[in-house]
């Protein structure tokens, strides 16, 4: 993604903002890694780092496991990366909130923009239901007018589609909307919907290069963009 492309809408309103889950707004990698190494035990493997396997998160579970198995240099079947999916969601869904924790200042900066009329969705690769648990647990799921997880379409991030499809149930504008993520996914995808993009500077949003107006250093940071560019709206401005 090009500056450019980065700054596409730049001075546009901030009618909504839509964020990743994983990564972006919580940081769940313990718990998937946790439940990772309860399946890499099926096959005698020892324990990974929830450094390591965090690389791999982002494209949902299917990618996860695949990716973490080619990265671990396991030559398995397709018949037993689909099964060991499965066993891996089944394991997760038992615990999938037990570490998890919520970046920085999230836990203001969402009331704080609802409060301020920005509508706020998720589009995430997570499944739906996990997604949700997720956002139940911290107390936060009644702020989002739609939470789109990947098994919910066929056409998932980095397709433009899937975050197309959580626009089109906020009844929001990719011109007028801001997506926050912290992968090279994320980047892609809102290049594609033509939506800007900030990458936060937590997780692995440093890997991913990006002009730095394009990245955000807190969610504070984010009320204050958002607050800046709609001040035009106020009366008298």
């Amino acid at each position: 993604m090009t500056v450019n492309e980065f700054m596409l809408h730049a001075d546009r309103t901030v009618d909504a903002v839509v964020f990743d889950l994983d990564g972006t707004l919580v940081d769940t990698a313990p718990d998937i890694a946790s439940a990772v190494n309860r399946l890499l035990a099926t096959h005698g493997i020892a324990p990974q780092t929830v450094g390591f396997v965090e690389k791999f998160i982002g494209e949902g579970s299917y990618g996860l496991i695949d990716k973490l198995y080619k990265g671990l240099g396991l030559a398995l079947d397709q018949d037993r990366v689909n099964a060991d999916v499965d066993t891996y969601l089944s394991i997760y869904k038992q615990h999938p909130v037990e570490k998890a924790t919520v970046y920085a200042d999230a836990l203001d900066a969402i009331p704080a923009l609802h409060a301020a009329g920005v509508k706020l969705g998720v589009c995430t690769n997570k499944a739906q239901q996990l997604a949700q648990a997720v956002l139940a647990h911290f107390g936060i799921e009644s702020y989002f007018s739609a939470v789109v997880g990947g098994d919910m379409l066929t056409q998932r991030k980095p397709h433009p589609r899937h975050l197309l499809m959580t626009l089109e149930q906020m009844d929001a504008a990719p011109e007028h909307t801001l997506y926050i993520g912290d992968t090279r996914i994320d980047a892609a995808c809102a290049r594609d919907a033509q939506v800007r993009c900030l990458i936060v500077n937590w997780g692995t949003g440093p890997d991913v290069p990006v002009p730095d107006d394009a990245r955000l250093d807190s969610f504070a940071d984010l009320v204050t963009r958002c607050a800046a560019l709609n001040a035009s709206r106020l009366p008298g401005a």
